[in-house]
């Protein structure tokens, strides 16, 4: 009896230290001094997904307490948790009950892991089983062996109560997607029940608790596809104080040569409001209803997901393979509805330096404004200014006339010049534009306009640029020329924007 207890706790060491969570260093001290009044004392470091956590272990018999601290030494909120009679189940919320079920021990936990964290309170309360296994700690008297039918069965599930560990045998094509730590219900699943494969890099598990941020019903799913529907953005919604929306492929993000699976990403909404710099850290998780069920199929990610300027977007190009999704034994798809949703975990931000994208234009268009200027022989020395007119929607102009000319040239020419409207550019934004401006030939060839042609960067700094001397007043006002006819006068301008550079 003896070596078969010693046999199940190997096994149980063994498959909770397997248990998939990144560690990157671990430094620990155990401290034996009071271990003669039955007092263990140990402490030990955890950096999982770059966040360091720092834990506490103090075993007294059949209590255990424990303090888990993010970042910092500050105790945090306090758990408790005991074992209850006589179904062996236990009291108490959070880590604390479910450490209880897993030892059999009374626990007392401090922690001050955010509440919106739930995948690092996983991972540290892992961390913590783990530990507890390592020091040796046997809370259990009875265990059942694994099947020996089979020399391929592996360990990949544990569940623990007071007096029975029970391992779960899972045969290889039978993989544990995984847990996710929730307050709500969530039960393993296994690919032998769904046939169901998570993306790369995402883990599954399937919740009886509706998404608590967002959801999507689609109904005649099908349509989408028959009329080439390739992207669908969900409204608006918020969660941790940001908007975002749902982007679905039907058919796949052809972009990404996804072929064969529905394509669902999570993506902000409006940064308008955000400083330059901006960046956030954020756990979130796709939901996908099984009708038949009534219960979600869940994808998330493994790891931390950062949005910033240049990265507004994340998700999972292969969510889920169409021939699944389609298969009506899997209920995703019912009366040819289907229900998507999301919940959104905001688990740090912070604002970096400034930084800049310059986004050149391939096949740029060309925009024309023509602003024709009636009296303009009556014209004084006062600036002329045409109306707004656009490049793109952000993006408006005007032309400036000095029919006298400006500075140094007043008097003997006339200045022209091209204006980038500032009220409506975004901050941080330059331009580099192409442009022409032109004074009319009334009467005769275009060929003899006058037109002049430049090169600039337009922004907060410099929102002007054209030619002081444009052309001599002289040469303006010969009768024989056809720039000024019936006392009216033709400006045009023609726009390329280049290159845009915007802040993030």
């Amino acid at each position: 009896m003896a070596r078969e207890d010693n046999s199940n706790s190997e096994a149980l060491k063994t498959a909770m230290e397997n248990l998939n969570v990144q560690q990157h260093s671990s430094s620990s001290s155990r401290n034996d001094a009071a271990s003669g009044n039955g007092v263990e004392v140990t402490c030990f470091t955890e950096v999982v997904d770059d966040v360091t956590l720092h834990l506490q272990i103090i075993h007294l018999g059949k209590q255990i307490y424990a303090w888990i601290g993010c970042n910092s030494s500050k105790l945090g909120h306090l758990y408790a948790a005991a074992s209850t009679r006589p179904n062996n189940t236990a009291s108490g919320t959070g880590i604390a009950r479910r450490l209880v079920l897993k030892t059999g021990l009374n626990i007392m936990l401090a922690s001050n892991i955010p509440k919106n964290s739930p995948l690092l309170e996983a991972n540290a309360e892992k961390k913590l089983v783990e530990k507890l296994i390592h020091l040796g700690s046997d809370y259990t008297s009875k265990s059942r062996r694994l099947s020996q039918r089979d020399e391929n069965v592996c360990l990949l599930g544990v569940w623990q109560s007071k007096y029975n560990v029970f391992f779960i045998p899972l045969y290889p094509a039978h993989r544990l997607v995984d847990f996710v730590a929730r307050k709500d219900i969530v039960t393993a699943m296994t690919e032998a029940d769904s046939k169901i494969y998570p993306p790369p890099g995402a883990v599954a598990s399937i919740s009886d608790a509706s998404p608590v941020h967002y959801i999507v019903k689609i109904k005649l799913f099908s349509l989408l596809a028959k009329t080439e529907v390739e992207k669908y953005e969900s409204g608006v919604f918020e969660a941790g104080g940001y908007k975002w929306n749902l982007v679905l492929y039907p058919s796949g993000n052809k972009s990404k040569n996804v072929k064969e699976h529905i394509s669902l990403y999570l993506a902000m909404a409006d940064t308008s409001s955000l400083p330059l710099g901006w960046e956030i850290h954020v756990i979130f998780r796709l939901f996908l209803l099984d009708q038949n069920k009534d219960s979600y199929l869940v994808i998330q990610a493994g790891k931390e997901r950062r949005f910033h300027g240049l990265k507004l977007e994340w998700g999972f190009d292969e969510f889920i393979q169409l021939s699944t999704f389609n298969d009506s034994r899997y209920g995703f798809l019912v009366e040819d509805t289907c229900v998507l949703g999301a919940e959104v975990f905001v688990c740090r931000e912070r604002s970096r330096g400034k930084g800049e994208v310059l986004s050149m234009t391939k096949q740029p268009a060309t925009f024309k404004y023509t602003w024709k200027i009636e009296n303009f022989l009556k014209l004084d020395e006062k600036r002329q200014e045409s109306q707004i007119f656009k490049s793109t929607d952000k993006i408006r102009w005007k032309i400036l006339l000095y029919p006298k000319g400006k500075d140094s040239r007043m008097g003997t020419h006339l200045s022209l010049y091209l204006a980038l409207d500032l009220e409506t550019l975004p901050a941080g934004c330059r331009l580099y534009v192409d442009y022409t401006l032109r004074i009319v030939d009334q009467v005769k060839d275009r060929k003899l306009d006058l037109s002049a042609k430049a090169k600039h960067w337009f922004g907060a700094s410099s929102s002007e640029s054209g030619w002081t001397r444009y052309v001599s007043l002289d040469s303006i006002y010969q009768s024989n020329h056809a720039y000024v006819i019936q006392d009216i006068c033709i400006i045009e301008a023609e726009v390329i924007v280049l290159g845009i550079g915007s802040a993030f």
